[in-house]
Protein backbone atom coordinates (compact mmCIF):
# COMPACT_ATOMS: atom_id res chain seq x y z
CA UNK A 1 0.00 0.00 0.00
CA UNK A 2 1.08 3.39 -1.03
CA UNK A 3 -0.26 4.92 1.83
CA UNK A 4 1.31 8.27 1.87
CA UNK A 5 0.73 9.30 -1.60
CA UNK A 6 -2.91 11.03 -2.27
CA UNK A 7 -3.34 11.51 -6.43
CA UNK A 8 -4.23 15.05 -7.21
CA UNK A 9 -7.02 15.14 -9.71
CA UNK A 10 -6.52 19.18 -11.12
CA UNK A 11 -4.87 17.69 -14.83
CA UNK A 12 -8.36 15.80 -14.97
CA UNK A 13 -10.38 19.04 -15.43
CA UNK A 14 -7.48 22.09 -16.38
CA UNK A 15 -4.13 22.03 -18.41
CA UNK A 16 -1.89 22.37 -15.49
CA UNK A 17 1.67 23.34 -14.49
CA UNK A 18 4.62 24.59 -16.42
CA UNK A 19 5.88 21.56 -17.75
CA UNK A 20 2.81 19.63 -18.79
CA UNK A 21 3.52 16.05 -20.44
CA UNK A 22 0.46 16.70 -22.80
CA UNK A 23 -0.15 19.66 -24.69
CA UNK A 24 -3.89 19.30 -23.20
CA UNK A 25 -5.48 17.72 -20.43
CA UNK A 26 -6.03 14.24 -20.49
CA UNK A 27 -9.61 12.66 -21.59
CA UNK A 28 -12.03 10.39 -19.85
CA UNK A 29 -10.67 6.96 -20.28
CA UNK A 30 -7.20 8.26 -19.67
CA UNK A 31 -8.12 9.67 -16.61
CA UNK A 32 -10.13 6.35 -16.29
CA UNK A 33 -6.75 4.69 -16.95
CA UNK A 34 -4.93 6.78 -14.45
CA UNK A 35 -7.30 5.58 -11.63
CA UNK A 36 -7.19 1.87 -12.43
CA UNK A 37 -3.39 2.00 -12.33
CA UNK A 38 -3.31 4.34 -9.04
CA UNK A 39 -5.87 1.83 -7.05
CA UNK A 40 -3.64 -1.35 -8.75
CA UNK A 41 -1.02 0.23 -6.86
CA UNK A 42 -2.56 0.73 -3.38
CA UNK A 43 -2.99 4.52 -3.47
CA UNK A 44 -6.96 4.96 -1.76
CA UNK A 45 -6.72 8.64 -1.75
CA UNK A 46 -7.62 11.02 -3.95
CA UNK A 47 -7.99 14.86 -4.18
CA UNK A 48 -9.93 16.98 -6.18
CA UNK A 49 -11.80 20.50 -6.20
CA UNK A 50 -15.10 22.32 -7.66
CA UNK A 51 -12.90 24.36 -9.54
CA UNK A 52 -11.43 22.01 -11.58
CA UNK A 53 -13.24 22.04 -14.23
CA UNK A 54 -15.25 19.23 -14.83
CA UNK A 55 -12.57 16.88 -12.54
CA UNK A 56 -15.19 16.12 -9.62
CA UNK A 57 -17.77 14.58 -12.80
CA UNK A 58 -14.92 12.52 -14.28
CA UNK A 59 -14.38 10.75 -10.48
CA UNK A 60 -18.09 10.75 -10.32
CA UNK A 61 -18.17 8.72 -13.07
CA UNK A 62 -15.47 5.88 -12.49
CA UNK A 63 -16.63 2.75 -11.39
CA UNK A 64 -13.35 1.18 -10.29
CA UNK A 65 -13.32 2.84 -6.80
CA UNK A 66 -13.46 0.47 -3.71
CA UNK A 67 -15.16 1.22 0.01
CA UNK A 68 -12.62 2.08 1.22
CA UNK A 69 -11.54 4.72 -1.11
CA UNK A 70 -10.36 8.70 0.17
CA UNK A 71 -11.79 11.49 -1.38
CA UNK A 72 -11.30 15.09 -0.61
CA UNK A 73 -12.55 18.22 -2.39
CA UNK A 74 -12.99 21.64 -1.72
CA UNK A 75 -15.21 24.18 -1.44
CA UNK A 76 -15.58 27.10 -4.24
CA UNK A 77 -13.97 30.85 -3.13
CA UNK A 78 -17.53 32.19 -1.61
CA UNK A 79 -16.33 35.34 0.05
CA UNK A 80 -17.73 37.43 -3.04
CA UNK A 81 -20.62 35.60 -3.32
CA UNK A 82 -23.63 37.73 -2.18
CA UNK A 83 -25.99 34.89 -0.43
CA UNK A 84 -22.64 33.73 1.87
CA UNK A 85 -24.18 31.68 4.02
CA UNK A 86 -24.29 28.39 6.54
CA UNK A 87 -26.82 26.99 3.98
CA UNK A 88 -25.04 27.46 1.03
CA UNK A 89 -21.82 26.15 2.02
CA UNK A 90 -24.03 22.90 2.88
CA UNK A 91 -25.41 23.39 -0.43
CA UNK A 92 -22.06 23.60 -2.13
CA UNK A 93 -20.96 20.50 -0.83
CA UNK A 94 -23.90 18.35 -1.63
CA UNK A 95 -23.83 19.67 -5.16
CA UNK A 96 -19.74 18.17 -5.18
CA UNK A 97 -21.12 14.87 -3.57
CA UNK A 98 -23.55 14.74 -6.16
CA UNK A 99 -21.18 14.99 -8.78
CA UNK A 100 -18.92 12.67 -7.51
CA UNK A 101 -21.73 10.33 -7.02
CA UNK A 102 -20.76 10.19 -3.02
CA UNK A 103 -22.68 10.32 0.36
CA UNK A 104 -19.80 11.05 2.15
CA UNK A 105 -16.38 12.91 1.77
CA UNK A 106 -13.27 11.91 3.62
CA UNK A 107 -12.52 15.86 3.50
CA UNK A 108 -13.90 18.93 2.54
CA UNK A 109 -11.06 21.82 2.07
CA UNK A 110 -11.32 25.63 2.19
CA UNK A 111 -9.97 26.47 -1.14
CA UNK A 112 -9.16 29.88 -1.11
CA UNK A 113 -7.27 30.62 2.06
CA UNK A 114 -8.95 33.88 2.79
CA UNK A 115 -12.51 32.59 3.51
CA UNK A 116 -10.53 30.67 6.34
CA UNK A 117 -11.90 34.08 8.10
CA UNK A 118 -14.89 33.97 8.32
CA UNK A 119 -17.38 33.15 10.53
CA UNK A 120 -19.79 32.43 8.37
CA UNK A 121 -17.79 29.70 6.05
CA UNK A 122 -16.13 28.29 9.12
CA UNK A 123 -19.71 27.27 10.66
CA UNK A 124 -20.76 26.21 7.52
CA UNK A 125 -18.15 23.76 7.35
CA UNK A 126 -19.04 22.35 10.58
CA UNK A 127 -22.68 22.25 9.40
CA UNK A 128 -21.27 19.69 6.81
CA UNK A 129 -19.53 17.62 9.35
CA UNK A 130 -21.97 17.56 12.20
CA UNK A 131 -24.73 16.55 9.33
CA UNK A 132 -22.16 13.50 7.68
CA UNK A 133 -21.50 14.67 4.94
CA UNK A 134 -17.49 14.46 5.61
CA UNK A 135 -16.07 12.93 7.94
CA UNK A 136 -12.75 15.66 8.09
CA UNK A 137 -12.67 20.05 7.07
CA UNK A 138 -9.70 21.56 6.72
CA UNK A 139 -8.24 24.37 4.18
CA UNK A 140 -5.94 24.38 1.68
CA UNK A 141 -3.27 27.06 2.37
CA UNK A 142 -1.01 29.07 0.13
CA UNK A 143 1.64 30.79 2.13
CA UNK A 144 3.57 30.12 5.91
CA UNK A 145 1.34 32.73 7.31
CA UNK A 146 -1.88 30.91 6.56
CA UNK A 147 -0.91 27.48 7.49
CA UNK A 148 0.43 29.16 11.09
CA UNK A 149 -2.96 30.29 11.61
CA UNK A 150 -4.91 27.39 10.65
CA UNK A 151 -2.89 25.19 12.92
CA UNK A 152 -3.16 27.63 15.51
CA UNK A 153 -6.91 29.27 15.21
CA UNK A 154 -8.95 26.49 14.25
CA UNK A 155 -10.04 23.14 14.97
CA UNK A 156 -9.65 22.07 11.18
CA UNK A 157 -8.46 18.17 10.73
CA UNK A 158 -6.50 18.54 7.80
CA UNK A 159 -4.17 21.49 6.27
CA UNK A 160 -2.53 21.64 2.98
CA UNK A 161 0.34 23.04 2.46
CA UNK A 162 3.03 24.10 -0.37
CA UNK A 163 5.93 22.47 0.29
CA UNK A 164 8.91 21.32 -1.46
CA UNK A 165 13.08 21.79 -1.78
CA UNK A 166 13.03 25.43 -2.69
CA UNK A 167 10.19 26.21 -0.61
CA UNK A 168 10.78 25.03 3.24
CA UNK A 169 9.34 28.16 4.63
CA UNK A 170 7.29 25.99 7.15
CA UNK A 171 10.49 24.06 8.39
CA UNK A 172 11.33 27.56 10.07
CA UNK A 173 7.55 28.44 11.30
CA UNK A 174 6.06 27.39 14.54
CA UNK A 175 4.02 25.12 12.34
CA UNK A 176 5.03 21.41 12.30
CA UNK A 177 5.15 20.82 16.04
CA UNK A 178 1.54 21.96 16.80
CA UNK A 179 0.13 19.85 13.72
CA UNK A 180 1.43 16.85 15.22
CA UNK A 181 0.17 17.67 19.30
CA UNK A 182 -3.38 18.35 17.91
CA UNK A 183 -3.08 15.15 15.48
CA UNK A 184 -3.73 17.44 12.05
CA UNK A 185 -2.98 15.96 9.02
CA UNK A 186 -0.68 17.81 6.87
CA UNK A 187 -0.83 17.04 2.84
CA UNK A 188 2.11 18.35 1.02
CA UNK A 189 1.57 19.90 -2.41
CA UNK A 190 4.16 20.77 -4.96
CA UNK A 191 6.77 18.63 -4.49
CA UNK A 192 7.82 19.01 -8.17
CA UNK A 193 7.07 22.54 -8.10
CA UNK A 194 4.30 22.74 -10.74
CA UNK A 195 7.12 20.83 -12.77
CA UNK A 196 10.10 23.40 -12.26
CA UNK A 197 12.27 21.14 -9.78
CA UNK A 198 12.20 18.78 -13.22
CA UNK A 199 12.65 20.54 -16.08
CA UNK A 200 15.80 21.23 -17.97
CA UNK A 201 18.11 23.66 -17.18
CA UNK A 202 17.61 25.68 -20.80
CA UNK A 203 13.97 25.63 -20.39
CA UNK A 204 14.30 27.46 -17.04
CA UNK A 205 16.22 29.71 -18.66
CA UNK A 206 14.05 30.28 -20.85
CA UNK A 207 11.18 30.69 -18.38
CA UNK A 208 12.25 31.02 -15.19
CA UNK A 209 15.85 32.37 -15.20
CA UNK A 210 15.80 33.50 -11.24
CA UNK A 211 15.18 29.95 -10.66
CA UNK A 212 18.63 28.47 -12.31
CA UNK A 213 21.51 28.96 -9.53
CA UNK A 214 18.90 27.25 -6.97
CA UNK A 215 17.55 24.29 -9.73
CA UNK A 216 21.76 23.87 -10.18
CA UNK A 217 22.67 23.76 -6.53
CA UNK A 218 20.04 21.10 -5.96
CA UNK A 219 21.21 19.57 -8.95
CA UNK A 220 25.02 19.49 -7.86
CA UNK A 221 23.67 17.84 -4.48
CA UNK A 222 21.33 15.21 -5.91
CA UNK A 223 24.21 13.91 -8.10
CA UNK A 224 26.41 13.88 -4.71
CA UNK A 225 23.99 11.05 -3.61
CA UNK A 226 23.30 9.29 -6.97
CA UNK A 227 19.74 10.95 -7.79
CA UNK A 228 17.95 12.45 -10.12
CA UNK A 229 16.26 15.70 -9.63
CA UNK A 230 12.90 13.65 -10.03
CA UNK A 231 13.76 11.28 -7.32
CA UNK A 232 14.84 14.02 -4.63
CA UNK A 233 12.24 16.39 -5.42
CA UNK A 234 9.89 13.60 -4.70
CA UNK A 235 11.26 11.77 -1.44
CA UNK A 236 12.45 15.18 -0.01
CA UNK A 237 8.59 15.33 0.75
CA UNK A 238 7.99 11.78 0.87
CA UNK A 239 10.55 11.82 3.94
CA UNK A 240 9.38 14.36 6.31
CA UNK A 241 7.79 12.73 9.06
CA UNK A 242 5.38 15.76 9.53
CA UNK A 243 3.80 15.17 6.30
CA UNK A 244 1.05 12.93 6.06
CA UNK A 245 0.00 12.96 2.63
CA UNK A 246 2.05 13.56 -0.74
CA UNK A 247 -0.26 15.40 -3.30
CA UNK A 248 0.94 14.55 -6.67
CA UNK A 249 -0.77 15.20 -10.04
CA UNK A 250 -0.32 13.40 -13.74
CA UNK A 251 -1.17 13.65 -17.10
CA UNK A 252 -0.40 10.25 -17.85
CA UNK A 253 0.07 6.51 -16.54
CA UNK A 254 3.41 6.57 -17.55
CA UNK A 255 4.04 9.21 -15.82
CA UNK A 256 2.10 8.15 -12.68
CA UNK A 257 4.00 4.81 -12.79
CA UNK A 258 7.64 6.81 -12.74
CA UNK A 259 6.31 8.65 -9.74
CA UNK A 260 5.63 5.53 -7.85
CA UNK A 261 8.96 3.92 -9.01
CA UNK A 262 10.70 7.00 -7.04
CA UNK A 263 10.04 5.40 -3.87
CA UNK A 264 11.65 2.33 -4.77
CA UNK A 265 15.25 4.85 -3.84
CA UNK A 266 13.55 5.68 -0.23
CA UNK A 267 15.52 3.31 1.98
CA UNK A 268 18.73 5.44 0.59
CA UNK A 269 17.85 8.68 0.86
CA UNK A 270 18.64 9.64 4.57
CA UNK A 271 21.92 11.39 3.67
CA UNK A 272 20.58 13.45 0.73
CA UNK A 273 17.80 14.27 2.89
CA UNK A 274 19.95 15.92 5.48
CA UNK A 275 22.16 17.81 2.80
CA UNK A 276 18.80 18.79 0.93
CA UNK A 277 16.98 20.00 4.87
CA UNK A 278 17.87 23.60 5.16
CA UNK A 279 19.60 23.76 1.87
CA UNK A 280 17.45 26.81 0.50
CA UNK A 281 16.16 29.96 2.63
CA UNK A 282 14.79 32.90 1.60
CA UNK A 283 14.22 32.54 -2.36
CA UNK A 284 12.65 35.28 -3.65
CA UNK A 285 9.07 34.68 -3.72
CA UNK A 286 8.65 35.04 -7.39
CA UNK A 287 10.34 31.51 -7.52
CA UNK A 288 8.75 29.50 -5.25
CA UNK A 289 5.26 30.51 -5.82
CA UNK A 290 3.86 29.34 -8.95
CA UNK A 291 1.06 32.19 -8.35
CA UNK A 292 3.43 34.97 -9.01
CA UNK A 293 4.29 33.47 -12.15
CA UNK A 294 4.61 35.41 -15.67
CA UNK A 295 3.39 32.82 -18.32
CA UNK A 296 5.78 32.76 -21.25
Amino acid sequence: MNEKLCLGTVQFGLQYGINNVLDRKPDVDECFDILDYAISMGIGCFDTASVYGNAEQIIGSYKGFNDNVKIISKLRPMLNDSDLSQDSIVQECENTLKRLDKKTLYGYLIHSAADMYNEEVLAGLHKCKKSGLVENIGVSTYTPEEAVYAVKNTDFNFIQIPYNVLDQRLNYSDFFEPAKERNAKIFARSAFLQGLLTMEIQQIKAKMPKAVEYVEEFEKICKRFGFTRKEAAFLFCYYHNGIDYVVFGVDTVKQLKENIDLLNKKEDFQGCYDSLYGAFKDLDEEIINPSMWVKK
